[in-house]
């Protein structure tokens, strides 16, 4: 999917109006960015997302993997204008947001975390049926995808370059955008438009980059048959 953006800048004009020190240009950029982009959980560290996963998942069959199902709406738009205070659907609101970022703790947990041994066993041999070498397949023994990646306690700009390092608390998670994580329920990346891979294609070398990544997909051999009807059954169960 991609979405056209009317009067939208490149990438030099928002670098350009960056090192200039557009006041009002860069508070509305930062609040922009800070509203749609994670780098982390909602709801507590890495440690802390993986306890309560694991309590949730003891609570079967109750239990439910959000991977397999489909978001849930949220409610109504209210119109009303004096705000929520003493509203009878205050709680409904309140009790969706807090399941959204719940939901998106659990997502990005299960299908954002990279994992640079998963593929091998704890003696480094390659687990059965696993047919990629790894992020550490190099002469150099050094993740291909750049993890563990620096942290960022708060948002800054590189007042010489333009350069925007976004909060970063989790190492090993890429960053994401929480609403498109909760709607497609899958990994997602601000690298690459492709599925829920986001970037802007303001830049040659951005389509370039997009170009290369659909065609190393498309020509990806087909899934194997057993892969094929474990994801059927899934489905169905």
């Amino acid at each position: 999917m991609i979405i056209w953006l009317v009067s939208s800048l490149s990438p030099q004009q928002v670098r350009d109006r960056l090192v200039a020190e557009d006041s009002i240009f860069h508070a509305k950029l930062v609040d922009y960015l800070k509203s749609v982009h994670k780098g982390d959980y909602f709801n507590g560290t890495q440690e802390e997302v993986v306890f309560n996963m694991r309590h949730v998942e003891s609570l079967k069959p109750a239990h439910v993997d959000h991977t397999e199902v489909l978001p849930e709406a949220p409610p109504p738009h209210c119109d009303m204008g004096n705000g929520c205070n003493g509203c009878s659907e205050e709680g409904t609101t309140s009790s969706w947001w807090n399941g959204y970022r719940r939901i998106v703790d659990m997502l990005v947990n299960k299908c954002n975390v990279h994992k640079c041994k998963s593929n091998a066993c704890e003696d480094s041999m390659l687990k059965h049926n696993t047919n990629a070498k790894g992020c550490l397949d190099n002469r150099w023994k050094c993740c291909k995808a750049r993890f563990p990646r620096k942290l960022y306690k708060e948002m800054s700009v590189d007042k010489d370059t333009g350069h925007i390092n976004l909060i970063k608390k989790e190492a090993w998670i890429n960053m994401f955008v929480p609403l498109i994580t909760y709607i497609f329920r899958c990994n997602m990346v601000m690298r690459l438009a492709v599925g829920t891979y986001v970037t802007s294609l303001c830049s040659g070398t951005a389509i370039k980059a997009v170009l290369i990544y659909v065609m190393d997909y498309i020509t990806k051999p087909g899934l194997k048959t057993h892969v094929v009807f474990n994801c059927i059954h899934a489905i169905f169960q």
